[in-house]
């Protein structure tokens, strides 16, 4: 078995980039279409591979500016602090054992260095992200709310630098 990581910063998104990107976040399922331009609001992608076969992605995108609205986390003071957000995570179902987005966050937090970064996550449907995110310097601030793609209620994890 050969896995490989590959960290894509923006300038060097290909067309295969752009496709399997797209083509993991529809299988993914919690994020709305079009899948094909959410790559756009990335700075960073990761992509890992087993034997040639895409298994799993994450990116750092533009942040949710919504996460921290009354409605939702209820943390507007805190949205001017934040630009960026980890997410966009998808791991294919046969390599789900693999703690493939464990490593895909760590080698995207690495990369973008020393900035603060914030994620959101489904809080009880998610408890794998969640221990994942705690592990790498995030906390849970503010208040849950319900997701209204998936229903799952998410909470918003920051990184504080």
């Amino acid at each position: 078995m050969k896995l490989e990581f590959e960290v894509v910063d923006r300038n060097d998104f290909k067309k295969c980039h752009r496709d399997l990107f797209a083509q993991m976040l529809e299988k993914q399922g919690k994020v709305r279409p079009s899948f094909a331009d959410k790559i756009d609001r990335c700075k960073t992608i990761c992509i890992a591979s087993i034997d040639g076969e895409p298994a799993a992605i994450g990116a750092i995108k533009k942040k949710t500016e919504s996460d921290f609205s009354k409605d939702k986390s209820g943390l507007i003071q805190l949205k001017d602090k934040f630009n960026y957000e980890l997410g966009y995570f998808f791991t294919a179902p046969d390599y789900v054992e693999r703690k493939l987005a464990r490593s895909i966050a760590q080698l995207l937090i690495s990369h973008f260095g020393d900035e603060n970064l914030m994620a959101s996550t489904e809080i009880s449907a998610n408890p794998a992200m969640v221990k994942i995110l705690e592990n790498n310097g995030f906390r849970l601030y503010g208040s849950p709310w319900k997701s209204s793609i998936h229903k799952s209620y998410l909470g918003l994890f920051l990184k504080v630098e």
